[in-house]
C-alpha cells in the first residue's frame, strides 16, 4: 500500500474514532448545563495553565538538548524549543507524527543527522514512560481509598481474576507458545516482530544512553519539572470553575493520571478518550457529570489550542529566526 495513502487512512480512522468517543461521551451530558458552567467560569485564571504549558515545553527543550549533546553539537535552544512546539502541533494532526517532525526541524536548521535525533527521542520516551508509571503509583498511594473504590465500582479486579483463571486464555497462550517454539525462526523474520523487537531494543539503548549525559542531576530535574508542569496545568484549570476550585492537590493528581491514560488511545491528541477518563476521575470527587464534562472539554481545549496556535506560528517564524542558515542552504543548492 502507498505510504501516503496508508497515512491518510490512519488519520481518518484515528480522527473518526476520536469523534465517535467524544460524541458517545457528551450525548449523555446536558449541553445547557455546560453552557451555564461556561458562563459562570472565571476566565481570568486561564492565563495560568497557558503559561505553565509554555514552561513545560521549555523544560522539554532544555532536556532534549542534554540528550543531543553526547551525540552531536548542541542546537540553539530557540530552535529546539520551536522544534518541540512544532512536534506537539503535528501530533495533534497526525498521531505520533510529531516526533519525526521535530527531528526534521533540527536536521534542517542545525545539520544534525536524523538517525542521531531519533535515538534521543527514543531515550526521552523511555524516561517519560518510567516517570508516568511512577506518577500512577503515587496517585494510587496518596489516594488509595478513592482508587480502590473506583476499581471496586467497575469490578476491574474481579474481571482480571476471571480473565487470569480462564482456561481458554491459558489454552490460547499455550498454543501460541508451541507455535513460537516450532516457528520461531520464521516469526523472527516477520515485519511486525522486527518492529516490536526494535522498540524494545530502542528503549533499552535509550536508558543506557543516560550514562553519557554529563549533568545527570539536571537532566532528572528537568524530567521532574516537565511532568510537574503538566500536573500544575491541570490543577490550575480547576480554578476556572466554582465546582472544582476547592478540589485537593491529590484530586488533581488522580485526575491528571486518568487523563494521561486517556491520551494513550490512538486518536488525535487523545480526543474523546481524554474527556471520558477525566470525567470519570472528577466524578469520584462528587463532581456532577455535566460539570466534569465542562471541565474536561475546557482543559483539553486549552492544551489543543495552545499547541496548535503556537505550533503553527512556530512553523512561520522558524525560517525568520534562522535567516543565516536558510541563506547558506540556498547557496549550497545553487552551486
Amino acid at each position: 500500500m502507498n505510504k501516503k495513502l496508508k497515512n491518510t487512512i490512519q488519520i481518518i480512522i484515528s480522527l473518526g474514532l476520536g469523534i465517535l468517543i467524544f460524541y458517545l461521551v457528551y450525548k449523555q451530558i446536558d449541553l445547557n448545563d455546560v453552557k451555564e458552567n461556561l458562563k459562570n467560569a472565571h476566565w481570568g485564571f486561564i492565563i495560568f495553565p497557558i503559561i505553565i504549558c509554555f514552561l513545560s515545553t521549555w523544560f522539554r527543550a532544555l532536556r532534549w538538548n542534554m540528550l543531543i549533546e553526547p551525540v552531536a553539537k548542541v542546537p540553539k535552544t530557540k530552535n529546539t524549543l520551536v522544534a518541540v512546539m512544532i512536534g506537539y502541533f503535528v501530533n495533534h494532526l497526525i498521531p505520533r507524527g510529531g516526533e519525526i517532525a521535530r527531528c526534521g526541524v533540527l536536521t534542517k536548521y542545525e545539520g544534525i543527522p536524523m538517525s542521531e535525533l531519533v535515538g534521543t527521542v527514543i531515550t526521552e520516551r523511555a524516561f517519560d514512560l518510567i516517570i508516568t508509571f511512577s506518577i500512577v503509583f503515587l496517585a494510587a498511594l496518596f489516594e488509595y481509598d478513592v482508587m480502590a473504590n473506583f476499581l471496586a465500582n467497575v469490578h476491574l479486579l474481579d474481571k482480571l481474576v476471571n480473565l487470569v483463571t480462564n482456561p481458554y486464555l491459558w489454552g490460547v497462550i499455550l498454543l501460541f507458545a508451541i507455535i513460537f517454539i516450532f516457528f520461531r525462526k520464521k516469526i523472527a523474520q516477520l515485519k511486525f516482530f522486527q518492529k516490536f523487537k526494535g522498540v524494545g531494543v530502542g528503549i533499552w539503548n535509550g536508558l543506557k544512553s543516560f550514562t553519557k549525559i554529563k549533568k545527570k542531576g539536571l537532566f532528572l530535574l528537568y524530567s521532574f519539572l516537565i511532568f510537574f508542569m503538566y500536573y500544575l496545568m491541570l490543577y490550575t484549570t480547576f480554578w476556572l470553575f466554582d465546582f472544582s476550585k476547592d478540589l485537593s492537590m491529590e484530586a488533581g493528581l488522580v485526575t491528571y493520571v486518568f487523563g494521561a491514560l486517556g491520551m494513550i488511545v490512538p486518536t488525535q491528541g487523545g480526543i474523546g478518550a481524554y474527556e471520558y477518563m477525566t470525567i470519570q476521575a472528577l466524578m469520584l470527587y462528587g463532581i456532577t457529570q455535566s460539570q466534569a464534562g465542562t471541565f474536561a472539554a475546557i482543559a483539553h481545549v486549552i492544551e489543543i489550542v495552545f499547541f496548535c496556535v503556537f505550533g503553527f506560528l512556530c512553523t512561520l517564524i522558524l525560517p525568520i529566526i534562522n535567516k543565516e542558515t536558510t541563506k547558506v542552504n540556498n547557496n549550497d543548492e545553487s552551486i
